[in-house]
Order: structure tokens, then sequence, then C-alpha cells
């Protein structure tokens, strides 16, 4: 049995409903420098020390990581396949704060096409389910008790993928978002992915703050 950890990042500038900034250097705010520095205190009488940390391409994740790194002096590797879904571009959303954006990726998921891409700088939904659907596959090779630090919307669709629905049609996305909504998806939430020594993968949630 092998077991990886997953962690939200803390909460960043885009969760307090401010100005847009190109994704990936959307930053933490003071709280949720907090958050991380809370979670990583409560993670010693809890969870296992990380034998690797891993964390997206954003920079809010990578700061929550940070202070793991260097509570437990390990280096922090990017991996490319924990980057959040980016369904509209920063040429789209500049400009704008929390509300009219909201807006925007609500009209996004009443269309629901898997193969639309707003700007060159965005994702499709296929792309995106690739992206975690490439994580499923490798995951067995991450060593024992590694920790990713990520976004939620990856973690809900990680957790649908877990479950073996397919997503062929707009229809799929829609229920998908109403399934990864639902999900407690707090900044700084951790879940642990268990891999058996067949390769049978559950996902859970784990309370620790």
């Amino acid at each position: 049995m092998k077991s990886l950890y997953i962690v939200r990042h803390g909460q960043s500038l885009a969760n307090t409903g401010a100005e847009s900034m190109p994704d990936k250097t959307i930053p933490l705010t003071a709280l949720g420098i907090e958050q991380a520095t809370t979670l990583c205190a409560n993670w010693q009488a809890l969870l296992p020390k990380p034998s690797t940390i891993y964390c997206s391409q954003m920079l809010r994740a990578q700061q929550t990581a940070q202070i793991f790194c260097e509570h437990h002096q390990i280096e922090a590797q990017a991996l490319p396949l924990l980057n959040e879904f980016g369904c509209l571009g920063f040429t789209t959303v500049k400009g704008l704060k929390g509300e009219a954006r909201g807006k925007l990726a609500q009209q996004y998921w009443v269309s629901a096409d898997l193969n639309y891409r707003d700007t060159e700088d965005s994702d499709s939904f296929a792309d995106f389910v690739e992206r975690v659907d490439g994580f499923i596959d490798t995951a067995a090779s991450y060593e024992h008790h590694s920790v990713f630090f990520g976004h939620g919307i990856w973690l809900g669709l990680l957790a649908w993928r877990l479950l073996g629905i397919d997503i062929q049609d707009n229809t799929d996305m829609r229920r998908f978002r109403q399934f990864q909504t639902a999900m407690p998806m707090y900044n700084t939430v951790v879940y642990r992915l268990d891999i058996s020594d067949d390769g049978v993968m559950q996902l859970q949630a784990v309370r620790i703050n």
C-alpha cells in the first residue's frame, strides 16, 4: 500500500474577489500564508513527514508548498500535471473582479464545450482531463508519503475520474461541475490517495485542523 497526500493551496488573492491577474502569478493572501503555516504545524502531529514535495506551476501552490519545504528542508519539484484549470484566458478577464469574473465562468459551464479554448493561454476541458489522467497514470510511481500542492477543481476531477466516470459531452461536463462544487474544498483541504499493491486507488478527505 502506498499513500500520497494532495493539498489545495491556501487562500489566494483571487479567492477574495480581487482584480484578475495572470493565473500563474496569483499570490497567497496574508490569511493564506497563515492557513499554510497552521496546516504545516498540525501536520507534524497527525500525518507522516513528506518524503517528496511537488507543486503546480502556480505561485499560490508554490507559496503553500514553500512553508512545508522550509520546515522539512525539502526542495519542491514543479509538476505541470498539477496545474490549475484555466477555462478563461487573462485577456478575457483582465480588469475584472470576482463577481464579473464569476459570471463569465458560469457562462462557460452552461455551454460546457469539451474542446473550447478561450485564448492561447487557457485550457480546453479536454486538455484538463488529459492532465489529471496523466497524474492517475503515473501516481503509482511516486514515493510513498509524497505531498502534492495544487488546486480545488483539479482534486474534484481526480475524484471524478477515479470513480471511472467518462466525460464525453457537455452533459457530462455539467454533471462533473455539480459533483465538484459539492466536494469539501476549503483552502488547505487535504486528501489522501491510497494505492493498493494491485493498483486500486481510493481518495478520501483527511481532517487535520
